[in-house]
């Protein structure tokens, strides 16, 4: 995974003016790339392969609009969370007015206190 050092420019933030490493995402691996490298390790077909991606993006999607949590065994728990301005009344809380935003949360699959997900991770700083 490659990083790069960035100076934090937000004066609002307690490190503004120090420096932090971020994450570099050189490449989204498309729906088309994840049917073919499935499809390759496995017996299926390429229509399958689409079918099953397709349906569970779908339901996915519904569990999570709803509020539950989806658990995908192997990658962790799934939720949506709510980015909201904070008031001093709960009575003056308007929803269309303070919630900001909606986040994906993902919390990786643990046994033992490990984390699968960030087992083997080779870091590597962006030239």
């Amino acid at each position: 995974m490659k990083y790069r050092i960035v100076k934090e420019v937000n004066p609002s933030r307690d490190n503004c003016g120090r420096y932090l490493a971020k994450a570099v995402h050189p490449h989204t691996v498309e729906t088309d790339e994840l049917e073919k490298e499935v499809r390759d390790n496995c017996s299926a077909t390429r229509g399958c392969v689409a079918m099953v991606l397709t349906e569970l993006s779908e339901t996915i999607t519904r569990y999570l609009k709803r509020g539950d949590r989806v658990r995908l065994k192997g990658v962790g728990l799934l939720k949506l969370e709510i980015e909201s301005d904070k008031v001093d009344d709960p009575k003056q809380y308007d929803p269309r007015k303070h919630i900001r935003n909606y986040r994906i949360h993902l919390i990786p699959e643990s046994s033992a206190g490990r984390q699968k997900l960030y087992e083997g991770i080779k870091l590597e700083r962006e030239a």
